[in-house]
């Protein structure tokens, strides 16, 4: 596996950078999914999920749904360029949570 293909540390979207893409508001909703994106200063695409346990009680889910995300970002990070996307599940997750992901970041600037 080549260094490109995979997600590590540093391309994980934490703390403060998390806070300032909620502060933003700006962001794509569809089918449950609400995603937000922004160019960064680093030379790598960052990836942030929020999954909450109100909206998905069974933690086997959340794990799911946070491999397939991963998955999505580690085979398409290519694509995104130097940008951080966070991605917040506020409602039932639906069974393509990664398609859904695709498409709204195609509409993203």
């Amino acid at each position: 596996m080549s260094g490109a293909q995979r997600y590590s540390r540093k391309q994980r979207l934490r703390g403060e950078d998390i806070d300032a893409l909620l502060a933003s508001g700006k962001g794509l909703r569809r089918s449950g999914v609400w995603v937000q994106a922004r160019l960064n200063t680093l030379d790598c695409p960052r990836l942030g999920m929020i999954i909450p346990r109100r909206v998905v009680p069974r933690a086997v889910d959340r794990n799911r749904i946070r491999r397939v995300l991963r998955e999505w970002f580690r085979t398409n990070q290519q694509h995104l360029g130097s940008r951080d996307v966070l991605v917040r599940v506020t409602d039932k997750p639906v069974e393509l949570v990664s398609a859904v992901v695709a498409q709204l970041l195609a509409k993203l600037p």
